[in-house]
Formats: structure tokens, sequence, C-alpha cells
């Protein structure tokens, strides 16, 4: 398990790289209980890129929130706290339950049961092979745990990372609606021979 400064600067990371994404309107209180929770939880992953003291990276994947929600609901008060902000916010209320509940239609039903939340990387060590050394790591982690398979919802304006998940060996299998009218690509990672890492 991380050390809790790592959680923050894993909140911080999220929030600055993957601003697409709702959660990140969350604000980084509610990103560091949900790291921490997904660390914590035995049916999720937390795998961090830490160089003398800095984080470089970190991916994270699971096989189902119930856990994690549960380990959230044991921080109530934080988590509250957390979200103090938008709990007055009917659409962030809403759009929260879409996401972390994954209510989209449209999706396979012999999808596998676990799927990569989120990747990121320090912009001072993109383009060192991080992220692909994340990603191989989080693929060995479910493979240790006896998962030979995991998903990955892209949204559709995310081209780079689209580019990047096919490069690592994943497939586009369906198109998704995880939340209102955003389209997603829906990806399955099943090959684990075709990358050679650096």
């Amino acid at each position: 398990m991380a050390d809790k400064a790592i959680y923050g600067q894993v909140a911080a990371l999220h929030a600055a790289a993957i601003d697409q994404g709702f959660l990140s309107e969350l604000g980084p209180r509610f990103l560091t209980l949900l790291y921490e929770a997904i660390d914590h939880s035995p049916a999720s992953i937390l795998i961090v890129d830490v160089e003398a003291g800095q984080l470089r990276g970190f991916v994270s994947g699971g096989t189902g929130l119930g856990p994690v929600y549960r380990h959230l609901l044991k921080r109530f008060p934080a988590l509250v706290w957390a979200l103090w902000p938008v709990i007055f916010s009917p659409r962030k209320l809403r759009r929260i339950a879409e996401v972390l509940l994954h209510t989209g239609k449209q999706a396979p039903a012999d999808l596998p049961a676990a799927e990569l939340y989120s990747i990121a990387v320090s912009p001072d060590f993109r383009g060192q092979g991080v992220a692909e050394r994340l990603y191989a790591a989080l693929r060995a982690a479910f493979a240790e745990r006896g998962i030979a398979e995991f998903a990955i919802v892209v949204g559709d304006a995310l081209a780079p990372a689209q580019a990047f998940y096919r490069k690592m060996g994943a497939e586009p299998i369906a198109r998704v609606q995880v939340h209102g009218d955003a389209g997603s690509v829906l990806f399955v990672d099943r090959d684990r021979g075709k990358i050679s890492l650096p």
C-alpha cells in the first residue's frame, strides 16, 4: 500500500491529467479519499511509480467498486467534507452516480469483470516509457489474481489515449455511453504477449 502522502499526489495528478473526466470536478480532497479506498480494497489495485518521493505516474484498476464504496463510507465524515461543495448540486450528484455506478447502456453481456480505472503520468516524465510500464504492471497484477482480461472505457474525444491502448494490445470491441450522450469506446485487453517494453 502507498504512503498516505502519495494519495494526495495521485489525486493532484488525476485532477491535472484526467481533467476531461467528471471525477476531477469533485476536487482533490475527494480524489485523495477515493484513491486511498482503491488501494485498501481487496477488489482493486493502485500501482504508483515514485522516484525520490515524487510521483511519476499511477494506474488503478479492479474487479468491482463495491468494496471501494464501503471503505469510503467508513470515512463518512471525511467523505461528506470532501464532497460538501457538490452535495447541493443535483446535476453533479447524478453525474457522480453515473460515473461510479457505470450506468452505461450498450455494454456487451460478456464484458470482463476487471477494468482499468485510470492511468496518468506526470508531464515531467512523459515520453520515458512510464505509462507503458504502469500498464504492464497492472496487467501483471491482474494476472497474479488469475484475471486474464480487463476492460477499458475511453471517451471519444481522447484519441491519444485510444492510440495508446491499441499500441498496448487492447482491442476496441464496442461503443458505450457512460453518462448522458457522451460516447466512449470500450476496449478489452486479452493478449499478454504482444508488447515488448523498453
